[in-house]
């Protein structure tokens, strides 16, 4: 599950890099899961998280939906990310 620290500065969207085939599966399931609102551009997807419940964990959907999930999105704005 993500930290607590993650989950206070959680962006108001979530923004994704698609980096390879298995991103659209994990995605497609992130957007089941959670019921977030999401829009494709291409190589990206947008999850809107303004407006919705504090409860909903998306790092730790992910995490359920495929441990090794980072290996194929990239979390563009993590306020945790190291460049």
């Amino acid at each position: 599950m993500a930290d607590a620290a993650m989950l206070s500065s959680m962006p108001k969207t979530l923004i994704f890099t698609k980096l390879d085939s298995e991103a659209d599966r994990i995605l497609d399931a992130l957007a089941a899961r959670t019921g977030l609102a999401c829009r494709d551009g291409g190589g990206r997807r947008i999850f809107e998280m303004e407006g919705q419940p504090a409860s909903i964990d998306a790092l730790g959907e992910l995490e359920d939906i495929d441990p090794s999930w980072s290996e194929h999105v990239r979390l563009e704005n993590n306020p945790q990310r190291v460049d």
